[in-house]
């Protein structure tokens, strides 16, 4: 628990530097990830389903995706998580 914040950090430094991403808003390892439009998040959500990768959206707000990994993520992991997201981003 104590790495949380660490590996929040990190998580949304790789993820906030992708094409597409306007804004990262975190939480520890809770993050929303704004694309800024609706278009964009439906498309991503069918990249992710392609590559094996478990996301959704908010009810509340149809622009911008959930990252939220188990708080025992390791730091290897979050730097792999991240590659898949960003070769994702970079496909939108």
């Amino acid at each position: 628990v104590e790495d949380v914040e660490r590996k929040g950090a990190l998580f949304e430094k790789l993820v906030s530097q992708c094409r597409g991403v306007e804004e990262v808003r975190r939480s520890g390892l809770l993050m929303a990830v704004e694309l800024g439009s609706s278009e964009k998040l439906y498309r991503i959500m069918s990249l992710f389903a392609r590559r094996g990768i478990m996301s959704d959206w908010f009810l509340y707000c149809d622009t911008a995706f959930r990252i939220s990994p188990p708080l025992t993520i390791s730091e290897e992991e979050v730097r792999d998580s991240a590659r898949l997201i960003r070769e994702c981003l970079d496909r939108l």
